[in-house]
């Protein structure tokens, strides 16, 4: 069967386009960033697998992705991947080591409504393990950036293909494959700010892999990264925002053994852990001093098994992974679980005239959480009830499927349904339709509609669950009567945030149109997207009820966003590239109150020159503007300053062996706590680096 040449899955070039880029990374005999990508490298067509069932050139994607490459990761020093992420279009967040604004959000939507893959695979969550789950770091940094290959971003609901947490949009880290012949890399980099009252960073990473025997390869990776914690006072509105010390650190393991040419079967597994250091009280607001954001001690351990196999032209892969993620900084000892199976089959099939690649596949899902923060804290719950124990758990299921249809020579329809079952809310259905289309050999046309849900989490859908909030949780609850000064039952004062367990999934509409044009360096695209949501999950005043004052979570609002990414790349000279992309928010309000939805900048703008001085030497200079953005801090609510950031770093390879770097992060030293923002940005930084391939 023979697919149309524009579109169709190609088994053998895609084979190859793979082998190119995970081979040029994984032998000794092409290191990983050792210097600029040439001409005849640049012509390779990108390969993505997140967007739908099968791997497909990005061209071809039913879905607005973008491809972070290793040869960006290697640029500069990375301490968190939010920073690299923030640079594409859709896409905010990532400004800060610490705080809501280090989190990462797809098209202005929390992280909660971001799904985090490695090669594919759930990583799990470790939020419910805080004492709220807004307060803990993003789970994008348990990978050591030595490992990675490259970072594919999907933008807008996936749920039809990933279920429930793909309701904003898919974080897929695709980790280095397991060389032919043995051979790594380490990286060391070293950052100073210009502030002798922030703390400097160290950080390594190696990544060594090759064959065990002649069937068996074996990849082993680990990090290192040390930030020490900030000193002084001052700060915005009596606000100091400095950041704790940080210590994380990570070993991770591969093994793959390829049983026949076509079967293969591997085993992984990993630790990691992020530390708080320095004070344990570094933050000061209004002369109270409060703990470090997020976990003292937080532990990662993952395992998995997986198989891939090939039946002529059928595909199949089925992944066994367990996450958990525990909190050794308290005695408590809070920690989650989460084991998954799934399972998939692709293959290539003729049916009513077209040629077709459909996907069928399946999911289980187990989650377990343990936290005496919050679950069963409460002396009763809001009916009066007594509360008791501290876990909670559920089942899922699912069964999905996706057809990419070609249905002309330029024109492809992707269709895709996913049925996801809970033990509690029962079925879901997650349709979603999109067609590519191609007017002429250099332009693409995407447009689609899809459907998204999130179910409750844990703690959101239990009464048992509640956090004890000293004010600023409770202000909703002033039309009703409470003030600072009201007492509960117990002598206490404030209130309790409790889960709902009458509350029903959280589901969106979302439509997107977009063009975009690539041919000889060129490129320029934009894409407008629209996203409807129902039964928005969020805490609603309660009031008083048995004695003390409560809110909980109520599927009690609509809400709308609206947008648009763009994106541009010029040639200005045969050495000389200009990239700028933008993302702007037409809207972002909750329709039931008319409140903004989110505190996200109207308008950001990232913008880089890359210019190859020689084969071995390249520079870089980066800005960033980030617009107004609202800041909301308990019951007030003002404006950041826009402001602009430039950042200027090099490369140099002395050899086939080692590539040095160095820079200048936000060379005009703009501060963000002096401009009205509610985050730190960490001011300017000088830093140097070398990476050794052996």
């Amino acid at each position: 069967m023979i697919l149309p040449s524009s579109l169709r899955p190609q088994p053998l070039s895609l084979a190859i386009a793979l082998a190119l880029s995970a081979g040029a990374h994984a032998q000794t005999a092409q290191p990983s960033g050792s210097q600029p990508a040439q001409p005849a490298q640049a012509a390779l067509s990108t390969v993505v697998v997140t967007a739908s069932g099968t791997a497909v050139d990005i061209k071809e994607a039913p879905a607005s992705i973008s491809v972070i490459t290793r040869e960006d990761i290697e640029r500069k020093p990375v301490t968190s991947l939010g920073e690299l992420l923030s640079t594409i279009p859709g896409v905010t967040g990532g400004l800060s080591g610490t705080g809501a604004q280090s989190k990462i959000r797809l098209r202005g939507l929390p992280e909660k409504y971001t799904l985090i893959l490695v090669d594919g695979k759930r990583q799990g969550n470790s939020a419910g393990v805080n004492y709220r789950d807004d307060l803990g770091q993003q789970d994008l940094d348990w990978i050591s950036p030595e490992m990675i290959e490259r970072i594919e971003v999907v933008r807008g609901p996936m749920s039809s293909l990933y279920g429930s947490d793909a309701m904003g949009g898919v974080i897929n880290i695709i980790t280095r494959k397991i060389g032919l012949r043995w051979g790594g890399s380490a990286t060391v980099n070293y950052s100073r700010p210009s502030d002798s009252e922030r703390g400097d960073t160290r950080q390594t990473g190696f990544t060594v892999s090759g064959p065990v025997t002649d069937r068996i390869g074996l990849r082993v990776s680990g990090n290192y990264t040390e930030r020490d914690a900030d000193e002084g006072t001052g700060g915005h509105a009596g606000t100091y925002l400095s950041t704790a010390g940080a210590r994380n650190q990570g070993l991770n393991a591969l093994l793959n053994w390829q049983l026949t040419p076509d079967q293969s079967v591997s085993l992984e597994a990993a630790q990691a852990t992020q530390r708080a250091t320095g004070s344990d009280a570094r933050t000061v607001s209004g002369g109270q001093v409060v703990s470090p954001w997020g976990l003292s001690r937080l532990r990662h351990t993952s395992f998995g098994l997986g198989h891939d196999g090939r039946w002529g032209d059928v595909r199949s892969k089925i992944n066994l992974s367990r996450h958990e993620y525990e909190d050794l900084g308290d005695t408590i000892g809070n920690h989650s679980r989460e084991t998954t199976l799934d399972g998939r089959v692709d293959m290539p099939l003729k049916l009513l005239g077209f040629d077709q690649m459909l996907t069928t596949g399946l999911q289980w899902k187990q989650e377990e959480l343990d936290n005496r923060d919050t679950i069963g804290l409460a002396p009763i719950d809001y009916s009066g009830r007594p509360v008791s124990g501290s876990s909670l758990s559920a089942t899922t299921w699912a069964l999905f499927g996706e057809d990419q249809i070609f249905l002309r020579e330029n024109l492809a329809l992707t269709l895709g349904l996913r049925m996801d079952h809970h033990e509690k809310y029962g079925n879901n259905w997650s349709p979603r339709a999109y067609f590519v289309y191609h007017p002429a050999s250099a332009w693409t046309v995407r447009t689609g509609v899809s459907r998204g849900f999130r179910a409750p989490g844990l703690k959101e859908n239990s009464p048992n669950a509640a956090t004890q909030s000293g004010g600023n949780g409770c202000r909703s609850l002033a039309g009703l009567g409470w003030t600072s000064t009201r007492v509960n039952a117990d002598g206490t004062r404030g209130c309790y945030m409790a889960g709902n367990p009458d509350l029903q999934p959280e589901t969106s509409t979302n439509f997107e149109l977009g063009t975009g044009y690539e041919q000889g360096g060129w490129a320029f695209g934009a894409t407008y997207f629209h996203t409807d949501f129902k039964n928005k999950i969020d805490y609603q005043p309660l009031g008083m009820y048995n004695g003390f004052w409560w809110t909980r979570m109520a599927n009690a609002q609509r809400a709308r966003t609206r947008g648009l990414e763009a994106n541009a790349t010029v040639p200005l000279a045969p050495s000389l590239d200009w990239r700028t992309n933008a993302t702007k928010m037409f809207e972002s309000k909750n329709l039931t109150t008319g409140a903004s939805l989110l505190s996200v900048p109207r308008l950001t703008v990232y913008s880089s020159l890359q210019w190859r001085i020689a084969p071995a030497w390249t520079a870089d200079a980066s800005a960033r503007y980030v617009g107004k953005e609202l800041v909301v801090t308990g019951a007030a609510t003002t404006f950041a300053k826009a402001y602009t950031t430039v950042d200027l770093t090099t490369s140099y390879r002395l050899n086939e062996t080692f590539t040095l770097r160095a820079g200048i992060l936000n060379v005009a030293d703009k501060q963000t706590r002096e401009l009205g923002s509610n985050y730190d940005n960490g001011g300017r930084t000088y830093f140097v680096g070398a990476t050794a391939r052996f």
